[in-house]
């Protein structure tokens, strides 16, 4: 879209403050529209609503998966704690036998996201399996520094990490790594992103599992989340977690059952974590939206192991694209603020907007950006107040240059000039300005006999009907309408505004008010009283154009003897019984129409003979190349030229315009042209 901004409009709009107070102003402005996308994120409300908005994202983005080949989940859950009688701790000696029938089905590695923070009568055989284990196991390990003693109550910190302190030197294999479990989880229990892990050194549990400590390290960026396809949601399972195998823990612990389920141990990281009854429940981007409201915590890590396994750590944009895109956007708002009295075109530029913002995102994702912090509702905060500060800037523009703008233009212009002049009224020239233009006159003919024996409202009735209809021609075709004089119009393009089709437009509205005078000589005559036909005449040249009057009343028109010649050519139709009649200077500008050669004439008053035509676009253009022939033989003194004028005009004898041409056979030429004289 082709916006007319302007910023030193924007600027001398506000020439009532002081130079240095519209210094101030413009950049107070501009630093706080580019700082807001930046601060944003960080506060309360604004921050939520970006991460809502980027959980949304992640929901609709989310990949559809119908069952992981590299990853199992073992839980820990309320049917297993009844059965074992034991919650929390958990019973170690099942979970050291699980381990024991893992490493034995041919598991790649295991991952325990349990910590171990105070003794149980039945820890010493999960410390021997743990001991003896030939596969890599990661276990979850609780650092007071980085995770705030998040995993446990500070009224037992200090037993709990010393007991786990002690757990640790009691298990004596290489095989055994401590990992960190956190995820990041903001305040209202929804894990989204992967955890600032800090200077411990210990790899997240999913990246160590996964092989991707160098890549992970430092990456605080999105979890990328799956969720099953349409058909197995369809068929009842879960929408976030039964992507991944689940198993309860003690499936594994029974011979029999190991045997059925081993297909979903061999080759496979196992990842063995609690889901009992509030416990390790977190909320995510694609929980949020289903009615799957949590997981386990387990489940989370199952989805960060796969992002692992894919190496999918998308990069953050960085902070020069995000001003960049910044900038963009508060250029966008400036510019859609300078929209004034176009309200589709307004509607059309901030709906294109809101769309680019909204596609943001998405485009972001599709070219490997991590989209978790786009600030979409800072830009848009920014956005907004730059559209609602310019806006009223501009708005609040004396009013000095619209009122002269809407009384020189009034219901003279068509739209798109009028429009153009309220945005811009410096095109519109407070002084006479000599340029070239397509000048119109029309005059409805034997008005005043039409007029005869009829009431004066009936009159006026029937001519704000004919001017209205004619008016609203010349306004599509983009013509500029100077006057009315009676039943006469006068118009002109190329002024105020000139365009490339003002050539065109001019030669068709001539036809096109030909026809619609037709059309009211039907619709407006009663009985034998008959509308008189309308004359067009239309010529190209020179002519000054501008505003003309005194300080009571001022009229924008145009003048010079271009326009006497248009005017002249309107008259001449009377006599050569055309419709409309164009110049020479018309045709060859507008040569795509189709004209009849209507021979010279010496127009009152002009000193130079010229050749005349009427364009046409009916049945008559089916002989016009005859009457060219015509022409042609005559200006070459050729024989049989008024022999075959008169047979032409004799095949045609409705056609009057031709029957004329034969009457001043001899005053066809510019030697020799049919003088108007005084008539």
């Amino acid at each position: 879209m082709n916006y007319p901004f302007d910023l030193g409009s924007v600027g001398r709009a506000v020439k009532g403050i002081s130079i240095s107070g519209r210094v101030i102003f413009w950049a107070s402005l501009l630093i706080l529209s580019l700082g807001l996308p930046f601060m944003t994120p960080r506060l309360p409300v604004m921050g939520g609503l970006d991460r809502a908005l980027h959980d949304l994202y992640r929901f609709s983005l989310a990949p559809k998966a119908a069952n992981d080949s590299d990853i199992t989940v073992l839980l820990y859950d309320d049917a297993v704690a009844r059965e074992t009688g034991k919650t929390t701790p958990v019973d170690r000696a099942l979970l050291a036998s699980a381990l024991r029938a893992i490493e034995k089905a041919g598991a790649r590695a295991v991952g325990i996201d349990m910590i171990f923070i105070q003794p149980t009568d039945d820890e010493d055989v999960l410390i021997d399996t743990l001991s003896q284990m030939t596969i890599p196991v990661y276990v979850a390990f609780a650092d007071p520094e980085n995770d705030q003693a998040a995993y446990w109550d500070m009224s037992i910190a200090d037993d709990a990490s010393n007991y786990q302190n002690e757990f640790w030197t009691r298990i004596d294999n290489p095989k055994v790594k401590r990992v960190s479990p956190v995820i990041g989880v903001d305040k209202t229990g929804i894990a989204r992103n992967w955890p600032h892990l800090g200077n411990s050194g210990r790899p997240q549990l999913a990246a160590a599992l996964g092989g991707a400590e160098d890549l992970a390290k430092g990456y605080t960026g999105a979890i990328t989340f799956s969720h099953l396809t349409d058909e197995e949601i369809e068929a009842g399972l879960q929408f976030a977690t039964d992507m991944f195998p689940t198993l309860p823990l003690d499936t594994v612990t029974d011979s029999e059952l190991l045997g059925y389920f081993q297909h979903l141990i061999s080759d496979r990281i196992v990842l063995v974590g609690a889901d009992t009854f509030n416990s390790d429940q977190l909320s995510t981007p694609i929980t949020r939206f289903s009615n799957q409201s949590t997981v386990a915590g387990v489940t989370v890590h199952a989805h960060m192991l796969r992002q692992s396994l894919d190496r999918n750590f998308p990069v953050r944009l960085p902070q020069w694209g995000l001003l960049l895109l910044v900038v963009l956007f508060i250029v966008a708002g400036a510019a859609t603020a300078t929209i004034e009295r176009r309200p589709v075109a307004l509607v059309f530029a901030v709906a294109l907007q809101t769309v680019g913002l909204a596609l943001l995102p998405i485009i972001l994702h599709r070219n490997g950006y991590d989209f978790l912090n786009f600030p979409a509702f800072g830009i848009s905060l920014s956005w907004l107040l730059v559209f609602l500060s310019v806006g009223y800037t501009l708005r609040t523009r004396t009013s000095t240059e619209r009122a002269f703008a809407r009384s020189a233009l009034g219901k003279f212009l068509p739209e798109s000039v009028a429009l153009e002049i309220l945005e811009k009224p410096e095109k519109l020239k407070l002084e006479g300005d000599e340029r070239p233009i397509y000048m119109l006159f029309t005059d409805l003919e034997g008005f005043t006999r039409f007029s005869h024996n009829r009431r004066p409202q009936e009159t006026a009735t029937v001519l704000n009907r004919y001017l209205e209809d004619m008016s609203q021609v010349i306004l599509d075709h983009e013509g500029t309408i100077d006057k009315f004089v009676g039943d006469a119009i006068i118009a002109f393009w190329g002024a105020p505004i000139a365009e490339e089709e003002d050539a065109r437009n001019s030669v068709a509205c001539a036809i096109a008010l030909h026809k619609t005078s037709e059309r009211l000589r039907v619709e407006l005559s009663k009985g034998e009283n008959m509308l008189g036909r309308t004359r067009i005449g239309l010529n190209f040249g020179h002519a000054t154009v501008g505003n003309f009057g005194g300080e009571r009343r001022i009229q924008y028109t145009a003048l010079g003897d271009a326009m006497n010649i248009a005017a002249r050519l309107e008259g001449a139709n009377k006599y050569l019984n055309t419709d409309i009649l164009v110049s020479d200077a018309v045709k060859e500008r507008a040569p795509e129409f189709c004209y009849r050669p209507m021979g010279a004439v010496l127009l009152s008053g002009v000193g130079t003979a010229m050749k005349v035509y009427e364009p046409i676009d009916d049945e008559r253009s089916a002989y016009t190349a005859d009457l060219v022939d015509v022409i042609v033989r005559i200006e070459g003194r050729l024989g049989g030229a008024e022999q075959r004028l008169r047979e032409l005009a004799a095949k045609h004898p409705e056609d009057k315009a031709v029957m004329s041409m034969v009457d001043r056979f001899n005053n066809l030429t510019l030697e020799k042209p049919y003088e108007l004289g005084g008539k």
